[in-house]
């Protein structure tokens, strides 16, 4: 008798205790299918990465992959940071991924506010006609799939060639410094998950990344319209003016720091590409003013949590 009482205490026990470990992660994936489920243009659901494969921790990132009705794909890229900040009140417009690989479509990161920390999303947006060819090539998780999803989703030829142009520019496009710097904090907060999880291979990739963001925030600023790229004739471009050269000084500093990094020195890349900014493109610093200043009350919460 004492056995059938005390079973249906324990079972809730062990429910309650279930859910105070859930990973947040879980809830917000729950969120964002229900969102984008009701949104017409999208066909499946899927999530990969570690949420996938069950290895998730507290500090994983949400990968969630988004087919999108190939007529339709463009117009959702257009509206996607809208739909993300009502919806979700992500921190920052999406970071178009550069290190993702290209699985067909276009992939995003977004800081999501959730209970009081910042969650990484990555969101890859699919053309419905890809879809098969993704799940074969990386074997995600199917979450949803709309209740007409098949064949008829499946856009002619020209339609999909071009969604497929569509693709090619926006991801041809250059990055103004108003994105840099939306670039500047997405990779800081990864190379501050990176550090968290003692990943110094990962962390030296990533601070090379920041420090080629610091790098293009200079010459984006200073010469616009240069024919060159990357680290070709940046002296001789870009030290043409004290500015220039003032700027180098700081890139300089930037580049002859340790190349494992540690949580002080991602600040420090981190605070000189918002320096810069706010020198020589203040337009783009001012457009984002509460945007660096919540990102950085985030990151000094964590702080006070560690």
């Amino acid at each position: 008798m004492s056995t059938s009482v005390s079973e249906p205490s324990e079972l809730l026990a062990l429910e309650e205790l279930a859910h105070a470990h859930r990973l947040a992660q879980l809830a917000v994936l729950g969120d964002l299918v229900h969102a984008l489920s009701a949104t017409t243009a999208v066909t499946h659901l899927l999530v990969r990465g570690s949420l996938a494969s069950g290895t998730a921790d507290r500090l994983s990132d949400v990968d969630l992959v988004v087919a999108v009705r190939d007529d339709r794909l463009p117009d959702l890229m257009d509206t996607l940071d809208a739909l993300m900040s009502a919806t979700f009140g992500t921190l920052l417009p999406g970071w178009r991924d550069a290190i993702v690989g290209n699985l067909g479509g276009a992939g995003f990161v977004y800081l999501l506010p959730h209970d009081g920390h910042l969650l990484q999303l990555d969101l890859y947006l699919c053309p419905t006609s890809a879809v098969g060819a993704l799940r074969r090539r990386i074997g995600p998780r199917l979450l949803w799939q709309g209740a007409g999803a098949g064949a008829d989703d499946i856009a002619d030829a020209d339609t999909r060639q071009r969604t497929a142009q569509e693709l090619a520019r926006a991801a041809e496009a250059p990055a103004d410094c108003g994105s840099l710097l939306v670039q500047a904090m997405v990779l800081h907060a990864m190379l501050r998950k990176r550090l968290a999880r003692g990943q110094q291979y990962i962390a030296y990739g990533l601070l090379h990344d920041l420090n080629a963001t610091c790098r293009d925030m200079i010459r984006t600023a200073l010469v616009p319209y240069s024919r060159h790229h990357g680290w070709y004739h940046l002296p001789d471009e870009v030290g043409r003016t004290a500015t220039g050269r003032e700027c180098l000084i700081e890139l300089t500093q930037a580049l002859t720091s340790p190349p494992v990094p540690t949580v002080a020195q991602a600040d420090e890349a981190l605070d000189r590409i918002i320096r810069l900014a706010q020198r020589i493109a203040p337009h783009a610093a001012d457009s984002l003013t509460d945007e660096i200043t919540a990102y950085r009350a985030y990151q000094q919460h964590e702080e006070g949590l560690s």
